[in-house]
């Protein structure tokens, strides 16, 4: 029998709990892929609708991770300068970049002003910041590529803040979600990370949003956790699980009537 106010079908509600170490195909430790040994399948005339009740996941994501660790000089020669991933402060950041600067062969020197907390570059001869991959973390976001100078300083603040949300998507199933650039999205929530790193996320919402999906059989679940940049985020080793409800609502047609909206726009003219 139906077990949710939501479901008005015969069919049953069902709960789905993952467990990442339990997934079938692993791509990475935010990237797994779940098969159900019993698929979810809805009947004729009804539709299936999901969504996300519970997940614990471990914040273990470095403010710095192999998608934002680079920065690009042109200085007589073009240099692609890396960090380690890991946790950075200001500080350590500079540090870093200085002796990966000097050890590239570059003659650039990066301070941090604290008191209004930007970088700044400072080069022996003139040089071009081409590119960065940390710009927002630099403080250098829409300034690049930079003119030919000795020294430059960035025009935004520093930001160390790493992942601030987590959205988690279920990359199989068609929903009509849209992302900030207005794109169809299979996003089906938007975790905040009120953590520090080192403890776990606890989401549980009070009101869970559920989804109408396309499809009307799940045989898997491709499950996928980015940042708020859309970068799949490294757990480094560390698991998360999650808790999905489903449930099932007749299909009901919508019927247009055509003549009375086309008589209410001439009425209008």
């Amino acid at each position: 029998m139906p077990n949710h106010s939501l479901n008005d079908s015969h069919m049953p509600s069902q709960a789905i709990y993952l467990d990442s170490n339990d997934a079938l195909v692993t791509i990475s430790d935010a990237e797994k892929i779940f098969y159900l040994n019993t698929p979810i399948i809805a009947d004729a005339g009804i539709r299936i609708l999901i969504g996300l009740n519970n997940l614990t996941i471990p914040n273990t994501i470095y403010n710095f991770n192999s998608s934002n660790n680079s920065i690009t000089f042109t200085q007589g020669t073009t240099e692609t300068i890396s960090v380690s991933v890991g946790n950075y402060s200001a500080t350590t950041l500079k540090d870093a970049l200085n002796t990966a600067i000097t050890a590239a062969g570059l003659d650039i020197t990066v301070s941090f002003d604290e008191d209004n907390a930007v970088f700044s570059f400072t080069g022996g001869s003139a040089f071009t910041i081409d590119s960065a991959t940390m710009s927002r973390q630099l403080g250098l976001k829409e300034q690049l590529p930079t003119s030919s100078s000795t020294s430059y300083t960035a025009t935004r603040v520093c930001d160390f803040a790493g992942a601030t949300n987590l959205y988690v998507r279920i990359r199989n199933l068609s929903m009509n979600n849209l992302d900030s650039r207005g794109n169809t999205s299979s996003i089906i929530a938007s975790i905040v990370v009120n953590t520090n790193y080192g403890e776990y996320i606890f989401f549980s919402s009070p009101d869970i949003l559920y989804f109408m999906i396309s499809e009307n059989k799940i045989s898997h679940l491709d499950i996928e956790i980015t940042d708020q940049e859309g970068n799949v985020v490294d757990l480094n080793g560390s698991s998360f699980n999650m808790t999905l409800s489903v449930h099932f609502v007749r299909h009901r047609e919508v019927n247009i009537d055509t003549n009375r909206i086309l008589g209410e726009i001439q009425n209008r003219e």
